[in-house]
C-alpha cells in the first residue's frame, strides 16, 4: 500500500494508514405493500468516515512543510479545528467527502511522538436541504366548476347570541325573537291560530269566534 496525502480541512498531513467509511440505511420493520415504491421507505442516515493519519516534521509527501515543530503546529490546528464545530471537506486518494463535521479525535503524546504523530479521527457527514418557495395559483382557493371563492369560515364565543332559528307552519313564518301573539294583523298570528287556519281553511277562527258569540248572545 503506497502512502497517500491527505487533506482534512485545509490541514494537510503526511499519510493516510487506514480509512473507514461506514455507511447505514434505515428499513422498516413494517410490511411494504405490494407494487409501493420501497426506496420512499428507506431512509439513508449521514455516512461515517474513521481515518487514521500520520503527521511528521519530515514529511515525504510534503518535504516544503518540513520543520522542527511541524508536529506540534498540526497537533495545535486539529484542537482549533475540532473546537471551531465547522463543516469541512475531507480530501484524499479515496475520494472528496464534503460537510463533515469530526465527533472525535485522538492526539497521544508520548517520547515517541516528538517527531511523529499517529492522529485517529472519525467524522460524520451533515446532510443538508434547501428551501424553495413555491407560488400557489389562485384557481387552487377556489371551488366547483364555477371557480367562484370557496368562502371563509365564521366561528362566534360560546354563549353568543347570532342569529335566530325560525320555524315554518303553513303559510307563516314564528321567530324566536318576534311573536306578538296578535291573531288579526297581516297573517302573523300565534301558533295555534296559524295551525287551525292551515287545517280549517283560511277564516276558519274568525266564524269559529262568530258562533261562539252568537251561542252565548242568543242564549242570554
Amino acid at each position: 500500500m503506497n502512502l497517500q496525502p491527505v487533506n482534512i480541512g485545509g490541514i494537510e498531513c503526511d499519510a493516510l494508514i487506514h480509512h473507514e467509511l461506514a455507511m447505514e440505511a434505515e428499513i422498516p420493520d413494517y410490511p411494504v405493500e405490494e407494487g409501493y415504491s420501497v426506496q420512499d421507505t428507506m431512509i439513508l442516515k449521514p455516512r461515517t468516515l474513521s481515518l487514521t493519519v500520520i503527521v511528521t516534521n519530515t514529511p515525504i509527501t510534503f518535504r516544503s512543510h518540513a520543520s522542527l515543530g511541524r508536529v506540534q503546529e498540526v497537533a495545535a490546528r486539529f484542537q482549533e479545528l475540532y473546537q471551531s464545530r465547522q463543516l469541512i471537506t475531507v480530501t484524499s486518494a479515496k475520494g472528496s467527502f464534503q460537510n463533515m463535521g469530526i465527533t472525535s479525535l485522538s492526539l497521544p503524546y508520548d517520547v515517541s511522538t516528538k517527531t511523529s504523530l499517529e492522529i485517529p479521527i472519525t467524522l460524520k457527514e451533515v446532510l443538508t436541504t434547501t428551501a424553495q418557495t413555491v407560488t400557489i395559483p389562485s384557481e387552487y382557493g377556489r371551488g366547483g366548476d364555477t371557480g367562484t371563492t370557496a368562502g371563509t369560515a365564521n366561528t362566534s364565543p360560546y354563549g353568543s347570541e347570532t342569529g335566530t332559528a325560525t320555524s315554518t307552519v303553513g303559510n307563516s313564518t314564528v321567530g324566536n325573537s318576534t311573536n306578538n301573539g296578535d291573531s288579526s294583523e297581516g297573517g302573523g298570528g300565534s301558533l295555534p291560530y296559524n295551525l287551525i287556519e292551515s287545517i280549517a281553511g283560511e277564516g276558519a277562527v274568525d266564524s269559529m269566534v262568530g258562533s261562539t258569540i252568537d251561542y252565548f248572545g242568543g242564549g242570554s
